[in-house]
């Protein structure tokens, strides 16, 4: 009778201990999907401000992006609304160089550049080159109040959805891409630059 017995104690101890893991790795399994989930949501909200910068001289850095007659990329024509409500498309701007730039007004780094594009914009004014500043996140009025404050005069535009900014895989700003009169990026850059810098990369085009 004891040999019967004690294999069938030893059989339900044992199936009790399975359940039991099995459950618990079941109910672990869950917290962590709900984790990573919270997370991706979290990390996804908006881009980062980044404070890497070119180095001005030799025109490298390890942010930046440089590409050669042969492969240059074509940037992705887009239509976005300036702050006056009038459509405008980068297409438009064929045959001219472009600076198109990624901000918002909560990044420092953002606002640390911002006179010197104005600087920028002043100097170049009667030249072909056209500058874009692109507001990621933001809306009319938020922007609009930041350029009047700090009265500004170059070219905002609002991507308020961030739908361009997915279109360019905009990961930290600034960010900052020069375009040529083919409408080619010829070199991007990502963090805030001086006045000095911009012109390094302009003269590529």
């Amino acid at each position: 009778m004891k040999k019967i017995i004690w294999p069938l104690v030893f059989v339900l101890v044992f199936g009790i201990s399975i359940y039991t893991v099995t459950n618990y790795n079941k109910s672990k399994g869950k917290d962590l999907n709900t984790t990573t989930k919270e997370n991706l949501t979290t990390n996804n909200t908006k881009p980062s401000a980044s404070s890497t910068t070119e180095n001005a001289t030799t025109g490298t850095a390890s942010s930046t992006a440089k590409s050669s007659e042969a492969d240059k990329i074509p940037a992705l024509n887009f239509k976005l609304k300036d702050l006056n409500g009038k459509e405008v498309s980068l297409s438009d701007f064929k045959g001219k160089k472009v600076f198109l730039n990624f901000w918002a007004s909560w990044c420092p780094p953002c606002k640390a550049e911002m006179p010197d594009i104005e600087k920028l914009q002043v100097e170049t004014k009667d030249t072909d080159l056209v500058i874009l500043a692109v507001n990621i996140g933001e809306d009319n009025s938020t922007a609009k109040s930041f350029m009047e404050k700090n009265k500004y005069n170059f070219t905002v535009l609002l991507d308020s959805n961030q739908s361009i900014a997915a279109q360019y895989n905009i990961a930290a700003i600034p960010t900052s891409f020069f375009i040529d009169k083919a409408g080619n990026i010829v070199s991007s850059t990502r963090g805030g630059m001086t006045l000095e810098q911009m012109k390094v990369n302009i003269s590529k085009l």
